[in-house]
C-alpha cells in the first residue's frame, strides 16, 4: 500500500485492535478503597462501640456508589445519585434504629414500636440501594457492549 491510497481506517486496522472501554474512574476507585476500609473497621469496632457499626453501613454505601459509575468524562450518573440517596436513607434509618436500642437499653425498658418500623424502613432502603446498584452496573455493561459493537461495525469496510 502506498501513502496515497491508505485511509485512516486502514491505518487503524493495521495498528491492531482498539482498546476497550476505560476502567473505573479515579473517583470511583477512591470510593471503593475508602468503603473497603470502612467495612472491616466497623466490623471490628462494632462489638466495643455500637455506633461504630454504622461505619460498616457507610462502607457498603460507598461501595455501592463506586460500583454505579458511568463510563465517560462525567462518571457520577443519575443511578449514582439514586444509590447515594437510598444509601443515605438506609444509614439514617439504621442510626435511628440503633438510637432506639441504646435508649431502651439505658432505660431498661422494652423496645418501642417505632423500632420495628425503623428496621423495616432500613431494609427497604437497603433493597432499593442494591437494586439501583445492580441496575446501574447492567446499564453500564449494556452501554459498553453497544459501544464496542458500534466500533466493530464502523470499522468494517
Amino acid at each position: 500500500m502506498t501513502a496515497e491510497n491508505t485511509t485512516p481506517e486502514d491505518l487503524q486496522r493495521a495498528a491492531g485492535p482498539t482498546p476497550g472501554p476505560a476502567g473505573m474512574p479515579l473517583g470511583g476507585r477512591r470510593l471503593l478503597m475508602i468503603g473497603g476500609l470502612c467495612i472491616p473497621v466497623g466490623l471490628v469496632a462494632g462489638p466495643y462501640l455500637l455506633p461504630a457499626q454504622l461505619l460498616t453501613v457507610v462502607g457498603i454505601v460507598l461501595l455501592a456508589v463506586a460500583l454505579s459509575y458511568r463510563a465517560g468524562k462525567r462518571w457520577f450518573s443519575r443511578w449514582s445519585l439514586a444509590v447515594t440517596v437510598a444509601g443515605a436513607l438506609w444509614l439514617a434509618a439504621t442510626a435511628a434504629y440503633h438510637a432506639t436500642i441504646m435508649i431502651a437499653a439505658d432505660a431498661a425498658a422494652p423496645l418501642p414500636g417505632v423500632a420495628q418500623v425503623l428496621f423495616n424502613t432500613g431494609a427497604v432502603f437497603f433493597a432499593a440501594m442494591a437494586v439501583t446498584t445492580i441496575t446501574a452496573v447492567v446499564m453500564r455493561m449494556l452501554a459498553n457492549r453497544r459501544g464496542s459493537r458500534d466500533e466493530v461495525v464502523s470499522s468494517l469496510p
